[in-house]
């Protein structure tokens, strides 16, 4: 539009004038509104939440053809408004893909897999390991339940029926590691007579409100 009407003009020079000026014109424009969409963007933070939640549904989609191919249920009970936790996303998302992908290889056919979250005020137990865990503080788990176990050896006859901290397959030895080196605690029991195998995180809440930014990129030249 701007090089027709340059042509309509009956002297070439102001024909020229016109459309420089209406250029600069553009282009200002155009600055002025990409400086004020990122300056809407980084004014207003949207706050973070609903992250484990929202990283379970991430790692269940990725094992969906594992999960069919087994005829395996698995079920999600989600704590509403569960608060952030301490861990960044990416070790989390390592952990939850790792003890689900634990889960898939052992459960058995046509079994159940349940992951659930909740939050809870920490109280001291006497004689329990702790870890980071602070007390009177509110903490988050995740625990992943699954019908079918691996025997790990032969139990002893004095062993409870729920043994704790059995000894775990390298990745899961990897697992809680990582666990560990992010504040939280990792349980691994089996109970022989149900066939149940339970996975149990916790990791200490944020305290602080975590609000994230949009990226500007999209609005840079």
């Amino acid at each position: 539009m701007t090089e027709l009407a340059r042509t309509k003009f009956s002297g070439k020079e102001l024909g020229e004038f016109f459309y420089r000026s209406v250029i600069k014109d553009i282009g200002e424009t155009d600055l002025l509104l990409e400086g004020f969409l990122q300056y809407l963007l980084i004014s207003n933070p949207l706050k973070k939440k609903g992250t484990v939640n929202r990283l379970i549904e991430e790692v269940s989609k990725k094992y969906q053809v594992q999960l069919e191919a087994k005829r395996i249920k698995l079920s999600r009970k989600y704590e509403e408004d569960l608060p952030e936790t301490i861990i960044p996303d990416e070790p989390l998302r390592y952990i939850l893909n790792s003890i689900l992908q634990y889960g898939v290889n052992s459960v058995t056919p046509d079994g159940d897999m349940e992951f659930l979250t909740q939050s809870f005020i920490f109280q001291r137990e006497a004689g329990a390991r702790h870890g980071a865990l602070r007390k009177d503080e509110r903490h988050i788990e995740i625990s992943l339940v699954f019908t079918g176990y691996k025997k790990w050896g032969e139990p002893s006859q004095e062993s409870p029926v729920f043994q704790e901290e059995e000894p775990l397959s390298l990745m899961l030895r990897l697992v809680k590691e990582v666990v560990q080196k992010n504040q939280g605690i990792m349980r691994f029991e089996t109970d022989e007579k149900k066939g149940i195998t339970f996975i149990s995180l916790r990791f200490p809440s944020e305290r602080r409100e975590i609000v994230h930014y949009q990226p500007i990129d999209r609005f840079m030249n």
